[in-house]
């Protein structure tokens, strides 16, 4: 073993004291500051997990009125709209063919699995399992993207 080795536990056991004659551990070995507070997925309120699971989204679709097409279209009040309709985004034959009104029954199954929901659209997510999740990434959407909506 080397000395820096040998050094480094030593100076934790006599708390980096400097060689004083001290009975209790020191400052530099036992902190009395509590450990900051992260919130774990069960712990953010649904707002706040649907925000997080949104992330997932944001590569192609917007959400602000007004906002840019992406891969996907901008999903500025999709609700109450009929699915395929956005001005200026060019829609799957299937998806511009479709007579699917966008609700929440109907958002929530296009996400859980949008290629068993629409057979030949071309979004290439593969889906939100969890039904906790698909509820938060709702509620999430309908307080952003539309106007009237006040989240609870």
């Amino acid at each position: 073993m080397t000395l820096k080795y040998m050094i480094l536990p030593a100076l934790l056991l006599v708390g980096c004291g400097g060689g004083s004659e001290s009975t209790g551990p020191s400052d530099a070995t036992i902190s009395t500051q509590q450990a900051p507070i992260v919130k774990t997925a069960s712990s953010l309120t649904p707002m706040e997990r649907g925000a997080k699971l949104y992330k997932r989204c944001k590569a192609c679709h917007t959400l602000d009125e007004g906002g840019k097409h992406k891969v996907g279209p901008n999903l500025w009040n999709v609700y109450g709209a009929q699915a395929g309709s956005k001005e200026g985004f060019k829609y799957s034959k299937v998806m511009a063919a479709s007579d699917v009104i966008w609700d929440d029954a109907t958002l929530d199954a296009y996400i859980q699995k949008p290629s068993k929901f629409m057979k030949g659209n071309r979004m290439s997510f593969v889906g939100i399992k969890k039904a906790e999740d698909r509820d938060a990434v709702l509620l999430y959407m309908k307080a952003k993207t539309s106007p009237d909506y006040e989240a609870p």
